[in-house]
């Protein structure tokens, strides 16, 4: 009976090593891939589902294994082990997950150094294992337990733990990624060096968006494991995508596939990242689609891309925990300090402005009363507030972001004093004697946005001059001697000028439409 259970044994342990030889000349990668396998292939991708069910096996029975005979080292021998139906039990699901593994690397979906890494190691592992089940077994039947054959079963089953611990870790990185790329030092250390590449004006691509798709994407589509064949590690692979066709659309993202997975339902099986997984940010798909919008360049930086107050808002958000409260800490200190501000700048203007109102009641303002910016409106003064009351308002040059002096009767010259009011926003002297001379007067100005120029005496000759206000964004000049024609033609070089879009309106009106001013960003 004994020699015949022999027999048997070692026609089963010649046979695995036979078979486990004989596994890598089934064929290539691709051979089960399920868009393109015959009959075989298929049957081959469909084993190779299971290999998730029984990679874990073996490693439990091991590392239960090596625990007991360490404490059977420990205490002498007091603690004994039966290592057989163990050893026999991991051996038999290491083959299992060996040959489930090969079979999903034949669908072609796995690549790469670590694959090759991870492949060896396993195929080291299960024939150290089968050597050391075998050595463990046959000195069970033979009854033989020397010195010499207890060094070599432990020799055998410490080995089989080395290969197997170094064959997760590849696996693990295949599927999960590197583990040590979590260590909290780590992970703090990439949180300061992007947040110090978005200070400095980063490329986009390879500063911005290659971190998220790591981060979130590459673990299923990267050099090791291509899932649908599509590659997120590069533009390139983008741009190329995979077996549903492109994964972005340069300048499209609502053709751009990787959009359309993102937002599609958390249960749909296409949605991606999978479910189970780590999802993208509302901040990282909106920066997403903006870059794909833009032309998805590999070189751009920030700067160098329009943004719209959504992509701004994003970008901010793109910094660690620790910077997004280091700035709202700064930003609530900011505010805090700037009521402070205004409070006591309120308390020096409060007899300033009685002072001014006693000369001319009512016509100076705050803009709103949670600020200390001013506002002037001429109103009943037209007649008499002249160069004197220009003067007076040098005082508020400081405060004073709105002046509307419509229908003043004070000469262009007067009028020039309001070059000194250096924080102007917003100025109105529609219906005025305001002439080419006051706009040359007023060309200074650094905050200048809106210039109310209606019904006045300025001709196409003040053009040099509102070129030079850098913040100018609204000029009216209806009811002037710039014409619709002129109107476009100021607008057209205005906004060469400023590099960016200058409105100029001229619309011939009566002036009893004349526009109401609009107030100051």
């Amino acid at each position: 009976m004994i020699f015949s259970l022999r027999t048997i044994l070692v026609l089963v342990f010649v046979g695995t090593a036979a078979g486990l030889a004989a596994l890598p000349f089934i064929g290539e990668p691709g051979l089960a891939n399920p868009k393109t396998a015959g009959f075989l292939g298929l049957w081959i991708n469909f084993i190779g589902a299971f290999h998730p069910v029984f990679l874990h096996l073996p490693i439990g029975a091991l590392l239960l294994l090596m625990t007991m005979e360490g404490l059977g080292i420990v205490t002498r021998g007091r603690v004994r082990v039966d290592a057989i139906w163990a050893l026999l039990f991991a051996l038999g699901t290491s083959v299992l997950a060996l040959v489930t593994g090969y079979s999903l690397y034949l669908t072609g979906s796995y690549t790469g150094e670590l694959i090759q890494m991870h492949k060896r190691d396993a195929f080291l592992f299960c024939g150290v294992l089968l050597l050391t089940t075998a050595w463990s077994l046959w000195s069970t039947l033979a009854k033989k337990n020397s010195r010499l054959i207890r060094g070599g079963y432990l020799a055998g089953l410490g080995l089989s733990v080395l290969l197997m611990t170094k064959a997760g870790h590849y696996g693990g990185e295949i599927t999960h990624g590197d583990p040590l790329d979590q260590l909290p030092p780590k992970i703090l250390a990439n949180r300061q060096a992007a947040a110090e590449a978005l200070a400095k004006d980063p490329v986009v691509f390879t500063q911005i968006v290659q971190p998220i798709l790591s981060v979130n994407c590459v673990y299923c589509h990267g050099v090791d494991k291509q899932e649908g064949e599509f590659r997120m590690d590069s533009l390139e692979g983008l741009l190329k995508g995979g077996d549903d066709g492109p994964g972005l659309i340069a300048g499209d993202p609502d053709q751009s596939a990787i959009l359309d997975r993102l937002h599609l339902p958390l249960n749909d099986k296409l949605h991606m990242p999978p479910s189970d997984k780590p999802q993208l940010s509302r901040d990282e798909i909106t920066f997403l689609k903006w870059w794909i919008a833009q032309g998805a360049s590999e070189t751009a930086r920030v700067s160098e891309l329009k943004k719209s107050p959504e992509v701004d808002a994003a970008l901010a958000n793109l910094v660690s925990p620790e910077q997004r409260k280091a700035l709202e800490d700064e930003k609530k200190r900011l505010a805090l300090e700037a009521v402070e501000r205004i409070r006591a700048n309120k308390t020096k203007l409060e007899p300033m402005i009685v002072a001014f109102s006693a000369d001319f009641p009512d016509s100076l303002k705050y803009v709103n009363a949670g600020t200390d910016t001013l506002r002037f409106l001429v109103c009943s003064h037209t007649g008499t507030f002249g160069a004197d009351g220009v003067a007076k308002l040098q005082s508020f040059a400081e405060y004073l972001v709105e002046a509307d002096l419509t229908l003043s009767t004070m000469d262009a010259a007067a009028m020039s004093g309001l070059a000194g009011l250096k924080s102007l926003r917003s100025l109105n002297v529609s219906q005025t004697a305001a002439n080419d001379a006051f706009v040359a007067s007023i060309s200074e100005l650094p905050a200048l946005e809106i210039l109310n120029l209606f019904g006045t005496k300025v001709t196409p000759a003040c053009a040099d001059s509102l070129a030079k206000m850098k913040s100018l964004r609204s000029v009216y000049v209806a009811g002037t001697g710039i014409d619709a024609a002129g109107a476009k033609a100021l607008e057209e070089r205005l906004t060469v000028a400023h590099g960016r879009p200058v409105r100029i309106v001229g619309t011939p009106v009566t002036i009893s439409a004349a526009p109401q001013q609009p107030q100051a960003k």
